[in-house]
């Protein structure tokens, strides 16, 4: 059967079938709006779509969705591996190795510099095998809510507007690029619910992007995102008091993942004490071009990256 797979890329004629197929594998999380975010965004970087096809029928669907990223004051394009799904009978053929390939042929025409991803235990080894390196464990940490906290009140809740161009970024990180487009793109387009809050004191600026949920019957709330102006530390811990209160009597804890050495991850240590061992993502990394040294893109320090880069969180 494996010879009578044509691995090709992605056209329009081919959608309603990729939806059905998705919407099959991952029912109720992704369906024709969570498709339309992904893929067909206005004002977005194309993405890179393989399917794989057995007489005429697509049988096996991957995806890359576009990051910029910063380092060293240059841009870099970076694409993270997104939604995949095979057919059950299709599975164990050896399909997804040769989508990879046609995937990186795909990645060098259109001048890609990485693909990264955070895959989930029954794909990881498939990446590895293609080519992919883990470069590092980010373990989730805690910061636990008391229910009487008092109420800070210079905060805002609303759209991913407070994403202002002076918010701080790390340059000598690979770091997400985070403004207002992103944020319109990355939340407020989101067919799933976030909740951005900004604080703001005496000129300066915080923003919080956080998701609500509920993890074996136990009310939480996840900080996919945490950017600030500056780093002053009475700043930071009232802004801190701030979403505390917001977030007292709605979650129990608020849960993270960050890397401690960045100048973001230091700050956060300090008010996420609590590391949870038995939950965290894997980044993988796969270099494209060579416009990133092995030294710097496969070690683990010079990545500042917090959940949002999850792109089914």
């Amino acid at each position: 059967m494996a010879d009578e797979i044509v691995i090709e890329t992605y056209e329009k004629t081919d959608r309603e079938e990729c939806i059905r197929l998705l919407a099959a594998t991952f029912p109720g999380t992704s369906d024709e709006a969570t498709f339309r975010w992904r893929f067909e965004a206005e004002g977005r970087l194309d993405p890179v779509i393989i399917c794989a096809k057995h007489q005429g029928k697509i049988v096996s669907f991957n995806s890359w969705i576009p990051w910029v990223f910063t380092y060293g004051k240059r841009r870099y394009l970076g694409y993270q591996s997104g939604e995949s799904a095979t057919h059950e009978a299709y599975r164990g053929k050896g399909i997804f190795k040769n989508i990879v390939r046609h995937a990186d042929h795909v990645a060098l025409q259109k001048g890609i510099d990485f693909f990264f991803g955070f895959p989930n235990p029954m794909s990881y080894s498939s990446f590895i095998k293609s080519g992919y390196r883990p470069v590092e464990t980010y373990r989730y940490a805690l910061r636990l809510l008391y229910p009487f906290a008092k109420r800070k009140t210079r905060g805002i809740g609303g759209p991913a507007r407070y994403f202002e161009e002076t918010m701080l970024i790390q340059d000598d990180r690979i770091t997400p690029s985070v403004n207002r487009e992103y944020g319109k793109w990355r939340y407020d387009d989101n067919p799933k619910d976030y909740e951005v809050h900004a604080y703001e004191e005496d000129g300066s600026h915080a923003a919080f992007v956080l998701q609500r949920t509920i993890r074996k019957g136990i009310p939480e709330a996840l900080l996919l995102d945490f950017q600030l102006t500056n780093y002053n530390d009475m700043f930071v811990e009232h802004a801190f008091q701030y979403i505390d209160t917001v977030f007292s009597r709605r979650a129990c804890y608020i849960r993270t993942f960050f890397n401690e050495n960045t100048d973001r991850g230091r700050t956060l240590r300090r008010y996420f004490p609590i590391q949870v061992k038995s939950k965290y993502q894997v980044l993988i990394v796969k270099s494209i071009s060579d416009a990133l040294h092995s030294n710097i893109i496969f070690n683990a320090n010079n990545w500042d990256l917090m959940p949002h880069c999850v792109d089914w969180l």
